[in-house]
C-alpha cells in the first residue's frame, strides 16, 4: 500500500514545515529604508503638510493608466470612499460577492445602504452577470465586483449589465493586483478600482489602500471623502461634504511608493511559481486545479482547489489535515461561512429593508468554501517547493484513491 500518512504515524514529505509566509521577511529592503529615512527627516508624517502621498498618487495613476488616484489609510476605506463619491446613501442596494472580506460589506451599512449577495460561479468563486441580474432590482445603486484571489471576475457582461440598467461598477481588486480581463487590468474597468496595502496582499505599506478612476471628478470626491471634506486650497478651512478621516500618512506612502516599482516582478515571479505548480499538480488524480476563466490572467495572491471526494472518499477537512501533516500547510476553511452569515452582518437591521440572511441564500457559495482549500502561493517560493507541494498532494491522494479501491 501507499506510505502511511503523516497524520497517522508516516514520514512526512518535508520535515521543515513550509512557511506560507517567508516572503514577509524579505519584501522590504533599503530602499522602504531610505523612503522612510527621508519623511523622517522632513518633519513632515501627516500627508496634508507632506508631499509624498501626493506624489504616490501620480504615481498609481501613471502606472494603472487611469486619470486619477486617491491613496486613503486601507482597502476598507478606499471601498468606503467610493461609494460616497457614487452618492450611494439610504435604502440603495448594492450587490456583492458573499465570498469576500468584511470590508467589502461595511463600506455599504455606513453608507445605510443594504449589501446584497449575488451568488458565486462555482467554478472560479467569483461573481458574474448572471447571478448578479437574478437580484438586481431598482434600488440597485451599485456593484462591488470582488476579484477573488487574483482572478478577475469576467467583467465585460457584467460592465454590458451595469450600463443597461444604470448601475455603478465598483472592482474590489484587495486580492487580485495586475490581474486581467480581455486584456484589461484589474482596478481600470469599472467606474472605480479599489485596492489594498494591507500587511498580506501582494505589495503593503503596513495598512493602506488606494482608488483609481479615469473619472477625475470621481477621484476629487472620493479624494473630500478620505479627508474630512477638506478640500485644502485657499487659506480658510471650510468643510465641503461630510467624511471621514481616511488620510493615509507620509510614511505610508513612502513605503508603497516603492513597493509599487516592484509590483510587476512579484506577480511575474508568483505566476512563474503557479505556472510550475500547475504543470506539476495536473498529473495528480482526484486533484483539481483552480480554473481560471476564459480571457483572464490570474495574479495569484493564494492557490484555490478542490478535490474529488467521491473519487477519493475523503472530506475537505480530513484532507487539508493530513496534506499540513506533511509539512504543506493547507487552509481550510478558508472562510467559516459565506460573509451574510456573519453574527454582525445577521445581526443588522437596515431600516426600510426586509432582506434577512440566512442560509441558503447563495447555495453555490455555501458548497464552494465547503469544498475549497488554499495552497500558499508567492514570490518567494521555489521549484524545490512546488515539487514538496506536489509530493505530498500525490501521496494524500494516492493514499486515498487506494484505499476507496481496496474498500469497493
Amino acid at each position: 500500500m501507499t506510505h502511511k500518512l503523516a497524520a497517522y504515524g508516516g514520514k512526512k514529505v518535508r520535515e521543515e514545515p513550509l512557511d506560507p509566509h517567508r516572503y514577509l521577511q524579505t519584501r522590504f529592503g533599503e530602499e522602504e529604508k531610505q523612503a522612510v529615512s527621508e519623511v523622517l527627516d522632513s518633519g513632515y508624517l501627516c500627508r496634508v503638510f507632506g508631499d509624498r502621498a501626493k506624489a504616490f498618487e501620480q504615481e498609481i495613476a501613471e502606472y494603472f493608466g487611469v486619470a486619477g488616484a486617491a491613496a486613503v489609510s486601507s482597502g476598507t476605506a478606499a471601498i468606503h470612499c467610493a461609494l460616497a463619491a457614487l452618492d450611494v446613501g439610504y435604502g440603495d442596494e448594492v450587490i456583492t460577492s458573499p465570498i469576500t472580506d468584511m470590508g467589502s460589506v461595511i463600506p455599504i451599512v455606513a453608507q445605510n445602504a443594504v449589501p446584497v449577495f449575488a451568488d458565486v460561479d462555482p467554478n472560479t468563486f467569483n461573481i458574474n452577470a448572471a447571478s448578479i441580474e437574478k437580484v438586481l432590482t431598482e434600488r440597485t445603486k451599485a456593484i462591488i465586483a470582488v476579484h477573488l484571489a487574483g482572478q478577475c471576475c469576467v467583467m465585460r457582461p457584467i460592465m454590458d449589465l451595469a450600463r443597461e440598467r444604470g448601475v455603478h461598477v465598483v472592482e474590489d481588486c484587495a486580492q487580485s493586483y495586475l490581474s486581467t480581463c480581455d486584456g484589461r487590468t484589474a482596478g481600470t474597468i469599472g467606474d472605480v478600482g479599489c485596492f489594498s496595502l494591507n500587511d498580506f496582499k501582494h505589495i503593503t505599506c503596513g495598512d493602506g489602500g488606494f482608488l483609481t478612476s479615469d473619472d477625475r471628478d470621481l477621484i476629487y470626491r472620493a479624494a473630500l471623502f478620505a479627508d474630512k471634506g477638506y478640500p485644502r486650497t485657499g487659506p480658510v478651512r471650510n468643510s465641503l461634504v461630510m467624511g471621514l478621516n481616511y488620510r493615509i500618512t507620509e510614511l505610508q506612502a513612502a513605503v508603497a511608493s516603492v513597493q509599487l516599482r516592484k509590483l510587476a516582478s512579484i506577480i511575474e515571479r508568483r505566476r512563474e511559481f503557479a505556472r510550475i505548480l500547475n504543470e506539476m499538480l495536473s498529473r495528480i488524480e482526484g486533484f483539481n486545479p483552480p480554473t481560471v476563466a476564459n480571457g483572464i490572467v490570474h495574479s495569484y495572491w493564494f492557490y484555490p482547489f478542490t478535490i474529488d471526494s467521491e473519487l477519493l472518499g475523503v472530506d475537505a477537512a480530513t484532507f487539508a489535515r493530513e496534506v499540513t501533516a506533511e509539512g504543506i500547510p493547507v487552509t481550510y476553511p478558508y472562510l467559516g461561512s459565506p460573509v451574510y452569515l456573519f453574527d454582525s452582518v445577521r445581526k443588522m437591521h437596515i431600516y426600510g429593508s426586509e432582506i434577512t440572511y440566512k442560509e441558503g441564500l447563495c447555495p453555490d457559495a455555501e458548497k464552494a468554501l465547503a469544498s475549497m482549500m488554499v495552497l500558499p502561493c508567492n514570490e518567494s517560493m521555489t521549484e524545490n517547493d512546488a515539487r514538496d507541494i506536489a509530493a505530498a498532494l500525490s501521496k494524500v491522494c494516492d493514499y486515498h484513491l487506494e484505499k476507496s479501491n481496496h474498500d469497493t
